[in-house]
Parts: structure tokens; C-alpha cells; sequence
């Protein structure tokens, strides 16, 4: 079995691991990197292909939380993590999210106002833009349906970096492009390709990591990563499961939290769709933090992928792509699920009980989202709804319901939290105010598992400004 030894183990690179390997390596510390994924980087794959789902997401992008309503859950898994395959939205939480979280979960020190330098810092460091050149098709479809009916939309800036010179459509700021190359440039060593088991604990601490390292084309080698400190930053539903394997119990992997979604192909007269623009900007933000209306990618395999169940006609619909356009309502869940693991499979058991509250938030917005969009010229809507025929006008809308119903409906997300809450209420806080776990003395945990309820915001910028706070919190007290 080959032995690495380092001061600092990071377990995943994606947002919450890359910002602590970086900074940590930048303040002398002796880094090892540990990622499962591959290190790919932005151009293995063209954005949004079934090349890069194959290549990048865990499982093609299918992990469910089950329950009356399955919720399809997106995960990253490559080096960088969920910043190599998102929109790379920078939104940062609203005062009320911070304040109840601080209230509910009791975390010390937690507002926007003690976030403001390590937001400062992000926003250099990843080089947050608004779009250069005008919106694209969907995002003015959307801009001009919430003007017609007074409600306050807004572009949302981006982890985008633009040339110079000012021409070119720029490039997204993911970790691959930015903080993982700051590690290693700093001394961190990378180990891609390789998964953890279980972590050997004793006297109230982790001693040391075995994990299967898998190189490409090669046997699968086992190996084990000894350590004095370690950061587990695997996301909402890796932290968990390694933890769990390697005998910790509840509360870990409770408090799975999300943000429930839901998406619609829209139908035009005029051609609006250029997926080369990658994910529009622009997003309804006047009933947020509960809803938020946005347009997605939308791609021809998205377009396929969400007019299932159109049978022969669906040939005849795709002939007229480009008057189509993906949008989406998402909501903040109400209720909590849990992520524990299937013995001998090395899956995540995850449960999400999709209440009568989240069915309702995602009916109202899928209402207000179908108004805004007719407003703005569609003529046809397909729905998630199976067996329920397309939308033309829209008082359609009113027989959708007052909440969707269970088991017939397309639910996803990409936004996952909560699975390890951050907080001073030891009963149900797996970590301190600064993410330091209660059970092993000598381990934290720095990605979004610990932030503790939904951000009603895309969480990309909520957790990498929180993450540096803690990473300057343990190079300053430990």
C-alpha cells in the first residue's frame, strides 16, 4: 500500500476544497489535494454535451433523493467539482437568509457585513462580470413578460472573465481555472482519481484516509494519506457518506436541504435559441428568497431530454429548435431529508420528503412562470406534467393545481445543502460556527454541507465567501 504524509488532507476539490487547499498551501501549510473525479479542466468536452455529463457528473447526472416525488439530484465529479459544469452565478444571500440561519442554528459571527472582505476577495479572485453584448433570446423573453407585469427581474453577474481586448465570449471562472492552479502553484499536491473508503479514527481524532487511487487505464491501487489536520469538503453528499463509513452516526447525513426544480420547454414564433451562449442570465428575483424564475440551457440534448414523453411527434417538434427555449422555477424546500449510505453498494441512500408546502411553492411558480412567458409571446408550453397535454393560452395554467402532483412530475436540483450544519446547537450542528466538527477534534468540514438551510440564491458565492472565513479562522486560532 503507498503512503503519502502531508500536514493537511483536503478531501474534494470542488468550491468549499479548492479555496481551503489554496489558501492553506498559500500560508505555508503542506497540502495534499484528494479528489475522486478526474482533472479535466473547462475544454475535455464541449458545455452541456453528453460528452462532459458522462465526463463530469456523478452517476450522467442522475443520483435521486426518493419519496413520493423523486428528486433528481446533480453532482459534480471531477477536480473543481460542481464549478466546472454550473452557470457560475454569483448571487450573494439576502440579510434575512444570514440572520435566520445565525438565529436558528445559533452561528457566531455570520452576516453579510463579516462576510464583506472574503466576498471582496472572491469577487477579485474569480473574477466576477456582468455580460458584455446583449442579452440573449431567453433572457430578453423573460426580461420583457416580468416588465409587462411588474416584476422586478436582473441580469445576475457571473465567475466570468472576459479578454482585454473586449471581444470574445470570455470564460468561466472555475476552480480548474482558477484556485487549483493557485494550490499547486503554492506546493499543494494534486492525487485526481482517487475515491476515499473510510477514515481510520482513534483518541478522538482521524489518523489517516484509505482510499483507492484508479489512474487512468491502470489497476485500481490502494493507498492511504496520513495527516495532522483534515478538511472533508466532498459536498452535501459525499461529507456525509465518507463520514458514515467510517463509523460516525447521526446527526450526520440528517438536514439534506434543498432547492426544488422544475423546468419547461417554451415555444416561439420567432427563433430565439443560440446555445452557444451557454446559461442565460437573467432570473425573475421579485418573489425570492421563496421562488426565483430563470431560463436554462437549452442546448438540443436538453430539449430532448425534457419534451420526453412526446413519442412520434417529437421529431416533428425538434424540426423548429430554435423557436424553443428552456426555463425554470426553483424554490426553497421546506422540509428535511437525510443522505446515509447502501451497504455494499458504496451508494448514498437519500431521502427528500417533498412536502404539500414545497409542491405548492412550485405550482404557484410554475403558474407565475407560464403568465410571464405567454405574456412575452409563447405559443405553445410543455410541462412537467405527465399525461397532461400542452399549454396554448394562458388560463391553461389554472388547471395545473395548487400543487404538483406527487409522482408525476420532473423535480431536480442542483443546489443541496445542510447534510452537516454548521452552528453552537451541538444537537443538531455537526461542526462549530466555523466548521469544526464536534466528533474528531482534529477534522473540519468547509463545503456546503455545513451551511445549514437553503440560500434562496444560486449558493456558489454564499459558500466561497464562507469558506475563506473559515480557513482564516483556523490559520488565525489553530
Amino acid at each position: 500500500m503507498q503512503t503519502h504524509d502531508c500536514d493537511v488532507l483536503v478531501i474534494g476539490s470542488g468550491p468549499g476544497g479548492a479555496t481551503t487547499a489554496c489558501l492553506l498551501a498559500e500560508a505555508g501549510r503542506d497540502v495534499i489535494l484528494l479528489e475522486e473525479g478526474a482533472h479535466l479542466g473547462l475544454d475535455s468536452a464541449p458545455p452541456y454535451s453528453i460528452a462532459e455529463t458522462t465526463q463530469k457528473y456523478r452517476n450522467g447526472g442522475l443520483t435521486v433523493a426518493l419519496g413520493r416525488t423523486m428528486v433528481t439530484c446533480i453532482e459534480g465529479r471531477c477536480v473543481g467539482g460542481g464549478s466546472e459544469i454550473n452557470a457560475a452565478l454569483c448571487h450573494w444571500p439576502m440579510d434575512q437568509t444570514l440572520e435566520g440561519w445565525s438565529e436558528r442554528f445559533r452561528i457566531r459571527d455570520l452576516s453579510n457585513r463579516s462576510l464583506e472582505p472574503f466576498r471582496a476577495e472572491v469577487e477579485r479572485d474569480l473574477t466576477v462580470s456582468s455580460l458584455r453584448g446583449p442579452l440573449d433570446g431567453a433572457s430578453t423573453i423573460l426580461k420583457a413578460g416580468a416588465e409587462a407585469l411588474g416584476w422586478r427581474s436582473e441580469e445576475v453577474q457571473r465567475f466570468w472573465q472576459y479578454p482585454d481586448s473586449g471581444d470574445g465570449p470570455g470564460q468561466r471562472q472555475s476552480m480548474t481555472e482558477t484556485l487549483v492552479p493557485r494550490a499547486l502553484a503554492a506546493g499543494c499536491r494534486l492525487l485526481p482519481d482517487t475515491r476515499v473508503i473510510r477514515l481510520v479514527l482513534g483518541g478522538g481524532e482521524a489518523r489517516e484516509a484509505r482510499a483507492i487511487h484508479t489512474p487512468p487505464g491502470e489497476p485500481p491501487e490502494a493507498i492511504r494519506v496520513r495527516f495532522r489536520h483534515l478538511f472533508v469538503c466532498g459536498g452535501p453528499i459525499q461529507t456525509p457518506l465518507i463520514l458514515r463509513r467510517s463509523g460516525l452516526q447521526d446527526p450526520i447525513g440528517q438536514n439534506l436541504r434543498m432547492h426544488p426544480m422544475i423546468r419547461l420547454v417554451a415555444c416561439f414564433d420567432d427563433p430565439i435559441n443560440d446555445p452557444t451562449v451557454g446559461v442565460p442570465v437573467q432570473q425573475v428575483v421579485a418573489f425570492k428568497p421563496e421562488m426565483t424564475l430563470g431560463c436554462s440551457q437549452a442546448a438540443l440534448p436538453h430539449l430532448v431530454m425534457w419534451l420526453g414523453g412526446q413519442g412520434e411527434a417529437l421529431r416533428e417538434r425538434l424540426a423548429n429548435w430554435q423557436t424553443m427555449a428552456l426555463f425554470y422555477v426553483l424554490v426553497e424546500g421546506t422540509t428535511s431529508g437525510s443522505v446515509q449510505n447502501l451497504p455494499l453498494l458504496n451508494e448514498p441512500l437519500m431521502r427528500y420528503p417533498l412536502n404539500d408546502t414545497d409542491r405548492g411553492r412550485l405550482s404557484l411558480a410554475l403558474q407565475r412562470l407560464i403568465r410571464l412567458l405567454f405574456t412575452a409571446g409563447a405559443r405553445e408550453i410543455f410541462h412537467p406534467y405527465a399525461g397532461h397535454p400542452p399549454l396554448r393560452r394562458k388560463l391553461d395554467a389554472n388547471t395545473l393545481g395548487d400543487r404538483i402532483p406527487h409522482g408525476k412530475t420532473a423535480v431536480s436540483t442542483i443546489h443541496l445543502f445542510g447534510t452537516c450544519p454548521m452552528g453552537e446547537d451541538a444537537s443538531r450542528c455537526v461542526v462549530d460556527s466555523w466548521g469544526r466538527m464536534r466528533a474528531l477534534g482534529n477534522t473540519w468540514i468547509n463545503d456546503a454541507s455545513i451551511l445549514p438551510d437553503t440560500t434562496g440564491v444560486n449558493p456558489q458565492a454564499t459558500l466561497l465567501a464562507v469558506a475563506r472565513r473559515n480557513v482564516r479562522h483556523y490559520l488565525e486560532t489553530v
